[in-house]
Order: structure tokens, then sequence, then C-alpha cells
């Protein structure tokens, strides 16, 4: 049951203090001997706050040399892209990353303009810059997603512009924790008044983002149909983007909370009563939900627009509904011929069915856009695109876009299918459902130990003695993907009318129940439940 301020403006009592956040990342320092305080980089970065002493100068300090130190290791040798959001803590951070880069005589291909770059904007970079030159340069985004105001995050991307492996964010991690253990009294950094002006390079990111989109969108068909959009820039690193998208190819947009605002004051509060800007949350997108009536479509991104949000006149459309949409429209317009779909093992299984009756490949990949970047990179996928609505896709002639997320195309590309097609992405979704069935996705969260949830990782099928679930015979149980069979880190259980993924939070002592149900909404709770009771059953200490 959603919270009872859900959906409703943020109280001036809740917003935060900016300077009281930026005063405890300079002055803050970890516990070292913590290791809830030490870095923990994964896919996403490392990520925390500043008043819980996760997220400080030193932490910042200590993975950026770690970067330094590694990234000829990962095959970088170039210049770094930096990006950042416009969290209140990811400008102190640019700092931090900007000195230590300079300490170490590594260029950093600052923002021409001094403006904020999202993380589609760095992945475009580095492919842009390693198609031209051979010291292959790689990427810092400074960001902590559609976290809450008060997080902190920090990110790197390899030579291939997408998120990086396991590998390379372990290495970056324990060498990160090692400077940190002497609170980074080996760090090689030069204050920021006196970086040498060759020591950084600017970049217009925005200028050649922009003009590149007619490459990967058709723009033509948007610019005849003329669609009225509102485009929630959700205060966000891409607000001067959708500004220059609208004004580069005279587009029927209204752009709301563009400008500047680290509070994010504008905000409604997300389904659990936190602040939260997610695009893909009907709570945080209700002022848009609201306006729809007015608009031919709305969109949305989160602070660094590696998400998106699409509102139709049925309100926020789901990601796996878009995903199934946008597959179907580039792979019946763009003629891609030996290209496949990249999904995760969470994403609806209507892609497999529609993909199957039109023999085009998918590659199921665990959980993670990282799996997919070597895939879009090489042109294997078309697009590739997970169920928290992140996804991209490849330019119009077949070659790579981005390899990270890119809610701007995604966004644009909502404009495109209506533009073309005189359907909204929810109706062309529904239209599918026709031939393919209507399920029906949800999620739930369990509470357990960490002991549980290690054991939860560890599962194999062989674990699972049961047959049937919620009174459907079990047809498939695995614990890795179909695509090179890597592990799942969970469980996946599969009847003939759904299937359910349990995988345990990265984060919290708790699992996370995925699930999609053929049998409407009482059947998915049904579901959902049996699925959580299996789960338990097997893990319980």
């Amino acid at each position: 049951m959603a919270h009872t301020l859900a959906g409703t403006p943020v109280r001036e009592e809740d917003l935060i203090e900016v300077q009281v956040l930026v005063d405890a990342y300079y002055n803050e320092a970890p516990d070292v001997t913590d290791d809830n305080q030490k870095v923990s980089f994964g896919t996403s970065g490392h990520r925390g706050k500043s008043m819980d002493k996760t997220f400080t100068d030193l932490h910042v300090a200590a993975i950026t040399q770690a970067i330094c130190d590694g990234r000829s290791k990962f095959g970088a040798t170039g210049p770094v892209f930096v990006g950042q959001d416009t969290h209140a803590l990811s400008q102190p951070a640019l700092l931090t990353v900007l000195e230590v880069l300079a300490g170490n005589g590594i260029v950093a291909a600052v923002d021409s303009e001094m403006g904020f770059v999202p993380t589609p904007s760095v992945s475009r970079a580095i492919i842009r810059y390693n198609e031209t030159y051979d010291d292959k340069a790689d990427g810092i985004i400074i960001t902590p997603s559609h976290n809450p105001p008060d997080n902190g995050g920090i990110k790197y991307n390899p030579v291939n512009g997408g998120p990086a492996d396991t590998m390379v964010t372990k290495w970056i991690e324990t060498k990160a924790n090692e400077y940190l253990r002497n609170y980074c009294e080996d760090v090689k950094r030069i204050s920021v008044d006196n970086i040498e002006p060759d020591a950084q390079l600017p970049y217009d990111y925005k200028k050649l983002y922009v003009e590149e989109l007619s490459s990967v969108i058709n723009m033509e068909a948007i610019q005849l149909a003329n669609p009225n959009v509102l485009v929630n820039a959700l205060g966000g690193s891409g607000g001067a983007y959708w500004n220059a998208i609208r004004d580069y190819y005279n587009l029927n947009l209204t752009v709301i909370n563009s400008e500047y605002d680290p509070t994010f004051s504008f905000m409604t509060y997300d389904h659990d009563g936190v602040v939260r800007m997610d695009c893909s949350s009907q709570y945080a997108m209700a002022d848009v939900i609201k306006q729809i009536g007015e608009y031919d479509l709305a969109v949305g991104n989160d602070p660094d627009y590696d998400r998106y949000g699409v509102v139709t006149g049925d309100g926020l459309l789901q990601a796996n509904h878009y995903m199934l949409a946008a597959a179907s429209y580039l792979f019946t317009t763009r003629g891609w011929s030996q290209k496949g779909i990249g999904k995760t093992a969470v994403v609806t299984h209507l892609v497999d069915r529609w993909a199957e009756d039109k023999q085009i490949p998918v590659y199921e990949v665990p959980v993670g856009f990282k799996y997919f970047a070597s895939l879009l990179f090489d042109g294997t996928i078309g697009i590739g695109g997970e169920e928290s609505a992140g996804a991209s896709f490849l330019k119009k002639d077949g070659t790579v876009w981005t390899t990270d997320k890119d809610g701007i195309i995604m966004a644009l590309l909502a404009m495109e299918i209506l533009a073309v097609t005189g359907k909204n992405p929810s109706q062309l979704y529904e239209s599918f459902t026709e031939t393919y069935g209507k399920p029906v996705f949800g999620r739930i969260d369990a509470a357990c130990s960490k002991e549980a949830k290690q054991k939860l990782k560890k599962l194999q099928p062989e674990d699972i003695t049961v047959e049937t679930l919620d009174g459907d015979a079990i047809i498939n149980i695995r614990t890795t993907s179909l695509y090179k069979d890597m592990p799942i880190d969970g469980l996946r259980v599969q009847t003939e009318q759904g299937w359910f993924v349990a995988r345990p939070s990265g984060t919290e002592d708790l699992y996370k129940i995925y699930g999609e149900s053929y049998k409407g909404e009482k059947g998915l709770v049904a579901l959902l439940s049996a699925g959580e009771e299996l789960v338990s059953s097997v893990i319980k200490e």
C-alpha cells in the first residue's frame, strides 16, 4: 500500500539543506574499520550519503585514484570524459574528480559550457572519440541516479562506453579501499585553483549529442506530425538538452522543471513517502500524469537521464510494456537484419513470444545493463532493455549509438512511434496483447537475513523439489540466464501461466520477487505469494 504522502508535493520541512550536505562531504571522514563506510563499487558504482560518512571527498578521491591506476589495464590511454548530474553532492564530487585526474596527469574532457552532462551523453562521447582516435577514452559519471536528493554517487564507463563489468568494478573497489585505509595520503591531486588549462579538454557534449540525434531517431517524422508533448526534465542533467532539442529541431515540446534545483523542491513523494526522482514511478510523475489531458504524450527522465518515463492517456506506461512496443516498432521500421533483442531475466515474456513469432533471436541476460554493452557495441542486438526503465538501441543504420542506458532517445522514440503509426506506445502494446496475451507484472519485497540472502544467491535448480506453483505445473527452474548461462544471483521459476524471479537486494536485508502472470491481478498476487513461500522455505535457516 502506498504511503499517505505518495504523489503529493514535497513539504518544505523535508527539503535537504544543501550547505550542510556539502560541509559534511568535505569535513566528515569514514570509519575505515566499518565495512558499511568503505567503498562499495558495483555496476552502478559507489553510492552513499555525506551525512552517513558513506560519500565524502575521501571516497571520491580514492575511487578516482583507483580509476587512474587501472584505466590503462582496462584499455584507456586517452582523455577521461567526465559527466555529472544535478544532485547537491555531484558538484563538490566533480571538483574532487578533476583534482585527482589533474594530479595524475590525465586530461579531463569537461563540458565547454560548464553545464551538466547526462550519462548517455558521456557514453556517446566515449564512442564518438574512440571511433576516431587511437588513444582510447573512458568516462567517469558523478550520479546516484534517481536516488533521493541527499545521495551522492560515482561510476566508471570503460572504453566501450557502457557500465564497467564485474572484474573492473571489483578491481576499482579493492584499490580504492586501499587508499581509503590511510585516508588518501597516497592519492595524487592538484588543487582545482592550480589546475593548468591544458589539463582539461573543453568538450561540447550537448551540441554534438543533439545534432547527432537524427542518426538514431526519425526527427523528420516527429517534425511533420508535430505532436504536442510535455517533457518533465525532473530537474536533471538533461534539462538543457531538452530545450536544445526543442529549438534545434523545432519540436512542439513544453519543457518543465529544467532549472537547477538541488533540493528538488518541485517533486512529489514516491510510493514510500521518500523524495525520489524516479521517472518510472507514477507517484514521482504525479504532476505530469495530472496534465496529460492537455497533451498528446508526456515523457520524463531521472537526474542522470539513463531512465525514461512515458505517459499516455492511460497513465504511466510500464517499462515492460514499452519494451515490447519499442522493440516491435524498431524491428518493423529500421530494416535491421541478423540482429536480436536484449532483455534481462525479469523483462516481460511477451518479448519472447513476439520475437519467436518474428524469428528474431532473444539474448536474455542477468539483471544489469552492463550485460548489453558489448552486444550493442558490436551490433548483435538492435535494442537492449530492463524492466526498470533503462534501455538503448542502435542508430538507424544499425551501428552503435550508446552502450549505456539512454532515456532521451527512449523518450524521443515514443514521439516517433506516435508520429509514424498514429498510435502511442500504450496503444501499440495493447494491440500485441490481442495476439500474445495480456500478462500482469509486479514485484514484492520479503525480509530475510544476510545469511539467507547468500543462500538465495547460491541456489541451484535441484534445490527446488516441488512440482507445482499456485496450482500450475512448473516447466522450468533455473539460476542462470539463457544467454551464456550467466548467474542471475537468484532463482527463476516458470509455469505455463507465469514466472517469478527471486533475487537478493544488494543494499538491504531483503530479497525481491519479480513476477508475471497470465491469470490477471489476482493471479499475480497468488503467484508472488506462492513464490515467496517457496523461496523462504528453501533459504530458511
